[in-house]
């Protein structure tokens, strides 16, 4: 991957949670990615905050189109954007049509690929729905992951652990927020807030299989964070 990748900026964005008014954190982020100037975007679901109305819906498509990278931006949804049904198909295709949207550039996976194609040679890009398509989802990764090295997108770390360890895959979620209040790792396990407990935030590697969770951007529950800060999450490949 890393010979593919080689000199390139990738960055990762997860869990914006927008609402009806937009945030300082939101406007932050676009003049980081303006200064960073990123080869290619991937994004991890919860744009838009639980149960948002049609102008929080209408402000994250507004973000969505805000962003271009040379090698593309690839997205999957979370789940809380699908807490308003009717307006969560926006993100993926026009209204009554099978179109992708008109507003933005972004493209969305579920259980699906896209392969780039680049000096160094192939990649995939995959992207898996939301939390009931994770078994068929599996093997779905596990069928793609025959020749090119892999990037999967899946805003739960659950199907990191469904990948077989010999793949060379780097699996990107999000969800946690890092926890979004800072907790020892063992209450963490405890509480079982999110589905997958022994992944809260960072990297994580097993054989030649890596996760990265990130912490996210944005806030859901209750709207600060304490000891776990946003970020937007930049990857650079070394050989």
């Amino acid at each position: 991957m890393a010979s593919v990748f080689k000199d390139l900026k990738i960055v990762q964005l997860s869990d914006l949670h927008i609402g009806s008014k937009l945030s300082a954190p939101i406007d932050q982020t676009l003049n980081i990615l303006s200064e960073l100037k990123p080869d290619l975007i991937l994004l991890t679901g919860d744009y838009i905050e639980w149960n948002g109305n049609k102008v929080a819906y209408d402000n994250a498509i507004d973000f969505l189109s805000h962003l271009s990278a040379p090698l593309g931006v690839y997205a999957v949804m979370g789940d809380s954007d699908y807490s308003f049904p009717r307006r969560s198909c926006g993100f993926c295709h026009e209204e009554g049509s099978a179109h992708p949207p008109t507003q933005h550039q972004v493209k969305f996976l579920r259980n699906s690929q896209s392969v780039i194609e680049m000096e160094g040679g192939k990649i995939s890009i995959i992207g898996i729905g939301r939390d009931s398509d994770y078994d068929s989802g599996s093997k779905t990764i596990n069928n793609m992951l025959i020749d090119n090295p892999a990037i999967v997108l899946s805003h739960f770390s659950l199907a990191y652990n469904n990948i077989n360890k010999d793949k060379n895959v780097l699996v990107l979620s999000g969800d946690t927020h890092g926890g979004q209040i800072f907790l020892p790792e063992f209450i963490w396990k405890i509480i079982k807030r999110k589905p997958d407990t022994e992944h809260k935030y960072g990297l994580y590697r097993e054989e030649k299989k890596s996760l990265y969770v990130t912490s996210g951007i944005g806030t859901s529950d209750i709207p600060f964070r304490l000891g776990v800060p946003p970020e937007v999450v930049l990857f650079e490949f070394m050989e």
